[in-house]
C-alpha cells in the first residue's frame, strides 16, 4: 500500500486548507520546472512544428501550465490517500 500511496497520494495536511496551500506551492514548483524546460524544448519544437521559436516556446509554456494545474489537482485531492513520502509545509 505504501508504494500505491506514494504513486497516487495527495499532499499531506490535516485540513483541506492545509492541503490547498501545499498543493499550490507544489504546483508552482512544477510550473517553474516546466517553464525552465520550455527554453531548450522550444528550440527542438521549431524544427518539428515548423514555427518560430517564440511561438513554440508559448506552446511549451502552455504545456507547463497544464502540467502544473494537473499537479495541483492531484496534490489537493482529498479522495486520494496521503503520500507517506511527503511532509507537510513548515511554518516559520
Amino acid at each position: 500500500m505504501a508504494v500505491t500511496s506514494a504513486l497516487i497520494g495527495s499532499s499531506p495536511g490535516q485540513t483541506f486548507a492545509a492541503k490547498l496551500r501545499t498543493a499550490s506551492l507544489r504546483a508552482l514548483r512544477t510550473l517553474l520546472q516546466g517553464l525552465a524546460s520550455a527554453f531548450p524544448s522550444a528550440g527542438a519544437g521549431t524544427v518539428v512544428l515548423s514555427t518560430g521559436y517564440w511561438q513554440t516556446f508559448g506552446y511549451a509554456c502552455l504545456a507547463a501550465l497544464i502540467t502544473a494545474v494537473v499537479s495541483f489537482l492531484h496534490n489537493a485531492a482529498s479522495i486520494l490517500p496521503e503520500d507517506p513520502t511527503q511532509t507537510g509545509s513548515q511554518s516559520g
